[in-house]
């Protein structure tokens, strides 16, 4: 005699939920992080302004030196959190059973795709208030 899925719902489906810890909700986070800190030269100081510290004529001064001096350290320390994001999703991953593990590249897409997404929309945010301030 076959089980029907009526008379056992949680039998409905074979596939476990996945945990919280590894939807793509929490890869694209991640990605967003490791955008906000690869574009942190021109916002860091935008949030200077903002919270009153700074005066917008010094904030694009200190913006323009960080961004061409330290650019390259900022979108390089973006770039390992995203590896180091990618790399203990993995391993936390491995906890789970291999029905409901995301593939790699998923996570690394939604991680890449929205870092990319998050440093592109800062630097118009940040180019375009730069340019109200002068």
């Amino acid at each position: 005699m076959a089980r029907s899925a009526e008379a056992h719902p949680a039998a409905a489906s074979d596939r476990p939920e996945a945990p919280a810890a590894l939807r793509p909700r929490r890869s694209a986070l991640l990605g967003a992080l490791a955008g906000l800190i690869g574009i942190g030269c021109c916002v860091y100081p935008v949030v200077l302004v903002l919270a009153g510290l700074s005066s917008a004529a010094a904030a694009v001064d200190l913006a323009n030196v960080l961004f061409d001096e330290w650019g390259w350290a900022f979108r390089s320390a973006g770039a390992a959190f995203a590896v180091a994001a990618l790399w203990i999703q993995r391993r936390r991953a491995r906890a789970c059973p291999v029905q409901v593990r995301p593939s790699v590249a998923r996570n690394a897409l939604w991680i890449g795709v929205v870092g990319v997404a998050t440093y592109g929309a800062f630097y118009v945010l940040t180019t375009w208030l730069g340019s109200l301030a002068t």
